[in-house]
């Protein structure tokens, strides 16, 4: 079997157990990344307490995390494209509870802030590499689906962070809450056991040994048994290989694109979920309540996650994207105008749902718009750019609340992020719906 038969074969296999355990273990990593970049902001009215650290001093320890996951998601994608995504999937795994373990010992601000970047640098590591192993072992009918559903595993992360807050933070402190993150481990003995290489990335190596191998091993299941494959689909044989790096002539509009999408989503997230639980507690609502409410409101994205899991092959992906970020924009100026609980909970939950929904197109679109000799990297610079980017979103949140700003304020900038996003997509011209990856960028 030679390697175009191997693709060939993957693209069209029928959705089975296979995909089914790598989607189950590749959520749970996203579940945790989510978990590990949420669980700070409940962390931060219990640090004020303990250490008397001011509201832009606790700015700089939410976004000490996306720091280290810039840096992270750069590392992580360009070790994915040298040596491999499964390895380099283990270690971050591993680097990731092991800074999570440490972290659960910090003893004052400075300690708790070094071992915030290096959790981060693990965490990041984690994103770009799931989404190509995702998108390059998924049939291409249901790509977008898959990628999608992935995302919305960080819903499950987000809210399990809300619930530890809620639930144990206030309780036992925060230092219980950072030992949760040590489930990273038993993920990483997971990985290394039960995920294959990507054989995109074998063949792409010219390892077809190794790809074949590795084929043999992995049970797909198809509606119609494909025979041997003589044709292959016009779409490929006619489609130009690409050639360059992510800023060449040839991707240089995509990747301006989808960094400055990465940095408006990252921007709008950070400032919003990160900050909810202290904005909260600073008006009439007690903490306790703040918590609660954030808990409920972050549930917002699993159905945000099944809405676009739904419509993401079904349209086109700029269309729905597009879509998602009007929707995002609107219900993030109308949170600043929140009067009470209801209207919070009410306003809240829309903009969750409307953020699954763009997170969810986003990835989707991401990884799928670049060859298999670069994905990783294109994607680990994709991610690592925008946490980056949602970096000063928590200490200028936290400017705006030390002088006394209002959540109208701090709202309507928020909302300008995924404002500024609609017009740099809109200028991007992209149709990857029902498309093979070798048809879109083929090597």
């Amino acid at each position: 079997m030679n390697e175009k038969e191997i693709l060939y074969q993957f693209d069209h296999a029928r959705l089975g157990k296979f995909h089914l355990a790598l989607i189950l273990l590749a959520g749970s990593c996203w579940a945790l990344v989510a978990y590990g970049i949420t669980i700070i902001g409940f962390l931060l009215p219990s640090l004020r307490l303990e250490w008397h650290i001011s509201s832009s001093l606790l700015g700089v320890i939410a976004g000490a995390g996306l720091l280290g996951m810039f840096i992270g998601s750069i590392i992580g994608g360009t070790l994915a494209d040298r040596i491999g995504r499964r390895g380099t999937l283990v270690w971050a795994l591993f680097f990731s509870g092991l800074f999570f373990l440490i972290s659960s010992s910090a003893w004052n601000f400075a300690s708790l802030l070094i071992m915030r970047v290096l959790t981060g640098i693990g965490l990041g590591a984690i994103i770009p590499i799931i989404s190509t192993l995702v998108t390059e072992f998924s049939p291409y009918k249901v790509r977008g689906t898959l990628s999608v559903l992935i995302n919305g595993c960080w819903g499950l992360g987000g809210t399990l962070a809300a619930f530890v807050g809620y639930k144990v933070v206030l309780d036992y402190g925060w230092r219980l809450a950072m030992l949760f993150g040590c489930v990273a481990f038993l993920l990483s003995l997971l990985v290394r056991i039960t995920v294959p290489e990507s054989m995109r990335f074998l063949i792409g190596k010219g390892r077809l040994v190794e790809a074949q191998q590795q084929f043999r091993k992995i049970k797909l299941e198809f509606d119609d048994i494909p025979s041997k494959l003589t044709i292959l689909p016009t779409e490929i044989v006619n489609q130009k290989r690409s050639s360059g790096g992510i800023w060449s002539e040839s991707f240089a509009h995509i990747t301006f694109s989808i960094w400055f999408m990465w940095i408006a989503l990252n921007f709008l997230y950070q400032g919003v979920l990160v900050w909810l639980p202290t904005l909260l507690a600073s008006t009439q609502i007690t903490e306790s309540r703040s918590f609660l409410l954030t808990l409920l409101i972050s549930l917002g994205q699993i159905p945000g996650t099944l809405i676009v899991a739904f419509l993401v092959d079904r349209m086109k992906r700029r269309k729905l994207l597009i879509i998602s970020l009007v929707l995002l924009t609107l219900s993030t100026f109308l949170l600043g105008f929140a009067q009470n609980d209801i209207w919070i909970l009410a306003v809240g939950f829309l903009l969750m749902i409307f953020n699954g929904m763009a997170w969810g197109m986003a990835y989707s679109v991401s990884s799928e718009l670049y060859p298999t000799r670069m994905r990783g990297l294109a994607t680990g610079w994709a991610a690592g750019v925008g946490r980056l980017g949602g970096v000063p979103a928590p200490i200028v949140v936290g400017l705006i609340m030390q002088q006394g700003g209002s959540l109208t304020l701090v709202f309507s900038l928020i909302a300008m992020a995924p404002f500024l996003a609609i017009i740099v997509i809109s200028t991007l011209k992209m149709d990857t719906t029902g498309k093979s990856l070798e048809a879109i960028s083929p090597d």
